[in-house]
């Protein structure tokens, strides 16, 4: 029975390590997609790695798996938000575009 709460407690523990990884990724890249910038949310996950490596945050095995899934799912959320960026400045007409664009 021991073995079967210990199979439970790290399933759960990767799980919702991993769900919550990917929602503070998400969430970081729609809020910077509200300032037309979502590539710049994800790198902003290094900033609690930080503090944590400093001892600034709690040691819990949940924040650091949390933290180490956030930074490989940053990857793919930066890659968008920087597509997303240059789809977005292409949709611009030129008189409305981004400045650095022109």
């Amino acid at each position: 029975m021991h073995i079967l709460s210990v199979i439970v407690e790290s399933l759960g523990l990767i799980i919702g390590s991993v769900v919550a990884a990917i929602l503070i990724c998400w969430f970081l890249w729609s809020a910077f997609r509200l300032i037309r910038h979502p590539a710049w949310g994800p790198p902003i996950v290094v900033v609690p790695v930080i503090l944590w490596a400093a001892n600034m945050l709690p040691r819990s095995e949940f924040l650091r798996m949390t933290l180490v899934f956030a930074l490989l799912a940053a990857i793919p959320f930066w890659v968008e938000g920087r597509a997303w960026r240059a789809a977005w400045i292409e949709r611009q007409d030129p008189g409305t575009g981004d400045p650095a664009a022109s």
